[in-house]
């Protein structure tokens, strides 16, 4: 079958065709056209997509500063960080700086808190506050 009966036969099922109208249309089997349709979402359901390569940041080159003042302060903020890049020779703005210290020093988990639960008010006319003094 041609590429061009293919493509035709995709076109018209996306245009809402039924196998039997697209058959008919185009004098061809009722089976190939349920093949050639097979075919073609086996096709896509398998094409995978390709990670493209990572874009160079602006502060690829500072990446060895911004280490050695990690080291040195591991608490700094982001905005001093930002004030000590801009020294460097830093362009950047505060965002990307502040987003490359969160990857490079994420934050610990919170810990969990302990919760607990009271004991129901009884009489709904009387305070919560006397109940607990009790």
């Amino acid at each position: 079958m041609k590429e061009s009966t293919r493509n035709e036969i995709v076109r018209l099922h996306y245009g809402g065709a039924s196998q039997r109208r697209i058959a008919k249309l185009l004098g061809v089997a009722r089976k190939s056209v349920g093949r050639v349709l097979a075919d073609h979402e086996q096709g896509r359901a398998s094409a995978v997509e390709v990670e493209r390569p990572r874009r160079p940041s602006v502060l690829d080159p500072f990446a060895d500063h911004i280490a050695q003042l990690l080291e040195r302060y591991p608490n700094i903020t982001a905005v001093r960080l930002h004030e000590e890049l801009c020294r460097l020779g830093f362009q950047g703005r505060y965002t990307i700086v502040r987003d490359r210290l969160r990857v490079l020093r994420p934050h610990a988990p919170k810990l969990p808190v302990r919760r607990f639960e009271s004991k129901r008010q009884t009489n709904p006319s009387v305070p919560a506050m006397n109940l607990m003094m009790k």
